[in-house]
């Protein structure tokens, strides 16, 4: 008997929130993002990040940073980097790079999403602390006044399972402040 309820238990926990069921997620009037209705609000995965969400059954992460353009030219011309959408991506690239080991960013496309310029990526690379092998689709984005870094990841036996939904979840990024005038100049 005890068996059939833990079984029970454990076929209710995984099928809540299938994996097609998303939830429209909006951070404070800056933008939204459709999130898989699996993960819930985390927290430490990223100090500066004002997204946090989390399914650590899964193993699947994603967390998104948003950084005001305003000052950040100047910090990008000081590296030697140029100070827009490319130069993002080169200064935080070389950061990641150096805080992994055996990394490989592939697929970099210069694409839109939903009227922004942004970069995608997917990488993977050795965590060294613990020695775990991680899957990360990513993407930069400039809107505008901000630069908006996406980052899910999850543990790289992984990849095949979750990068479908990492992309849909990376598409689905919008800037509340920029639909706000694409509505109005269509009036």
């Amino acid at each position: 008997m005890k068996k059939i309820i833990f079984l029970c238990l454990l076929a209710f926990i995984f099928s809540c929130g299938s994996s097609d069921e998303v939830e429209t997620v909006t951070i404070a009037h800056k933008y939204s993002i459709e999130l898989p209705t699996f993960l819930s609000k985390g927290t430490g995965l990223q100090d500066d990040a004002s997204l946090q969400y989390q399914n650590l059954l899964r193993e699947f992460y994603v967390v998104v940073v948003d950084e005001p353009k305003f000052g950040l030219s100047e910090i990008l011309m000081n590296a030697g980097y140029t100070p827009d959408l490319q130069g993002y991506f080169n200064i935080l690239t070389a950061d990641i790079e150096g805080t992994m080991e055996n990394t490989e960013i592939e697929s970099v496309k210069d694409i839109q999403i939903n009227g922004l310029k942004a970069k995608t990526f997917s990488m993977t690379g050795t965590i060294p602390e613990n020695n775990i092998d991680v899957f990360y689709k990513m993407a930069y984005i400039e809107g505008e006044d901000s630069f908006y870094q996406i980052v899910t990841w999850t543990m790289k036996k992984n990849k095949d399972k979750y990068a479908p939904q990492m992309d849909k979840l990376i598409r689905s990024f919008k800037e509340i402040g920029n639909s706000r005038k694409a509505d109005r100049s269509k009036k």
